[in-house]
């Protein structure tokens, strides 16, 4: 019995070992300091090109998140990631009144000679006028006009994009009823009419200054060029004053690139061809796209990216493109990027075709890449502090899911931008330039270091003295028992 309580002592010191080795802003060589302005349980960053360039490992395995008291704080790595902007236009629609006895047309009829009309049209489609058919004695059109309002006909031939309008909004006069019920039919010819809505009901109602009104029809796009408003009710149809169509578009903007200094190509490289330039990076970077600095005047360079292997027929080609610069009198095309896959990437050749090279001291390069965006907890008291420079350093990264609860959806908590400062601050530089005593320059993190190697040698020495008691036990046991 008593072994077994020694040997779980023994377990439970060894298993609070690591609890003791946390990792501490003097073991990163750079620190980022970051800005805060809004309190927030989160933050949310993009990873800046100063954390990438200064980091040991191109995937930022050894970033890390410190408070104010120099402890490390919970964070997730996200993928770079775009965004979708939308975009909602208004359009106005210009209107024809159609007129038509109600029993010569009952509602939803496609062909009614009540309802027939002449149309004229200009050359672009749009219509002009639409007025009802005469006839001989021209007492049709007398009567027509007598006859009640039965609907309009909205030109929508001018919208360019037709599949985009999402919604038509009308109005009308305040002498109307407040309930509206109306059917809306497209036709690209005037002729054949096809229904797109039925049975839709608008209303606008006012009370004691208050207005409760809606006077929007949804619309899932269409390809007609006009529309056709038919009311249920004759009696009813108002005297619109507007028709508006809204159109609503959204494209992908993909995620801001973050570009750095001009590169020089490597030197006394024997084996490259004339033409070829070879670039080496501190790590492999996610490397999303190449800027070649183009010489002054018109410029136009056939260029290959490659990476090199041990021999030449093992160079594989990752992206051809053609740099340019051609003025003509006020205006100017050009084009100085390489777009590239995007995965990580040490070392490449630059490629130009060497008839057409200006370049007679070499090229210099600028790369962009995608910044990884971090989500962390606001743990512990400000200023926070983004760290790397640890090539000893293991992946820390949480997943999204396990550090915000409900990530990404509606509830969830809060995450507020923050922002890095460009200048980084080299722990490492600061250290060699004092000239002071490292007794002198002993600051309250290096005081908490030799307070926990004490420890440890307390830990330690205990570890020692209960395995020492351990062993007589069982020595006196065994003669005991003999």
């Amino acid at each position: 019995m008593i072994m077994q309580r020694t040997l779980a002592l023994l377990i439970a010191a060894t298993l609070t070992l690591p609890c003791l080795a946390q990792d501490k802003p003097a073991q990163f060589a750079t620190h980022l300091p970051i800005s805060t302005e809004t309190a927030a349980p989160y933050y949310r960053l993009s990873v800046p090109l100063a954390a990438y360039l200064a980091s040991a490992h191109g995937d930022l395995r050894d970033l890390r998140v410190f408070n104010g008291s120099g402890q490390p704080v919970p964070y997730a790595q996200l993928a770079a990631s775009g965004s979708t902007e939308e975009k909602v236009q208004r359009q106005t629609l210009r209107w024809f009144p159609l007129r038509g006895e109600a029993a010569d047309a009952p509602a939803g009829a496609t062909e009614s000679k009540s309802l027939q009309v002449v149309v004229k049209q200009a050359g672009d489609g749009s219509l002009v006028e639409i007025r009802a058919q005469q006839g001989s004695s021209g007492r049709v059109a007398a009567q027509a006009s007598a006859a009640p309002l039965r609907g309009y006909v909205l030109d929508a031939s001018q919208i360019t994009d037709r599949r985009a309008v999402r919604a038509l909004e009308l109005n009308w006069d305040k002498a109307a009823a407040d309930f509206q019920l109306l059917d809306v039919e497209s036709s690209d010819d005037l002729r054949n009419w096809h229904s797109l809505v039925s049975g839709v009901q608008l209303a606008r109602l006012d009370y004691n200054g208050a207005r409760i009104e809606n006077r929007s029809i949804a619309l899932n796009g269409f390809r007609d060029r006009y529309l056709r408003l038919i009311w249920r009710d004759p009696a009813n149809a108002p005297q619109l004053t507007s028709a508006e169509v809204e159109q609503s578009s959204s494209r992908y903007l993909a995620a801001p690139l973050t570009w750095s200094a001009p590169l020089a190509a490597s030197k006394g490289d024997s084996d490259l061809k004339p033409g070829e330039y070879r670039f080496r990076l501190a790590q492999p970077l996610p490397l999303a796209r190449l800027r070649i600095t183009l010489p002054p005047g018109n410029q136009l360079l056939p260029v290959e990216i490659l990476t090199p292997g041990r021999e030449r027929r093992h160079w594989r080609s990752l992206a051809r493109s053609v740099a340019y610069r051609i003025t003509d009198k006020s205006r100017e095309w050009s084009n100085s990027e390489i777009a590239l896959p995007g995965y990580a990437l040490q070392e490449f050749v630059l490629r130009i075709d060497p008839r057409l090279n200006p370049l007679s001291e070499g090229p210099q390069l600028s790369f962009a890449l995608q910044p990884a965006q971090l989500v962390f907890l606001a743990s512990g008291t400000p200023p926070y502090t983004l760290a790397v420079g640890n090539k000893d350093a293991k992946d820390a990264a949480l997943g999204a899911a396990t550090l915000v609860p409900g990530f990404g959806q509606p509830g969830s908590p809060e995450i507020v931008a923050a922002s890095v400062a460009s200048e980084a601050v080299k722990i490492a530089a600061q250290s060699a330039s004092s000239g002071s005593s490292p007794a002198a320059t002993q600051t309250p993190s290096e005081e908490k270091d030799w307070k926990k190697i004490a420890l440890w040698g307390v830990l330690v020495l205990g570890v020692l003295g209960m395995g020492a008691m351990a062993w007589q036990l069982i020595t006196q046991m065994n003669k005991d028992k003999a």
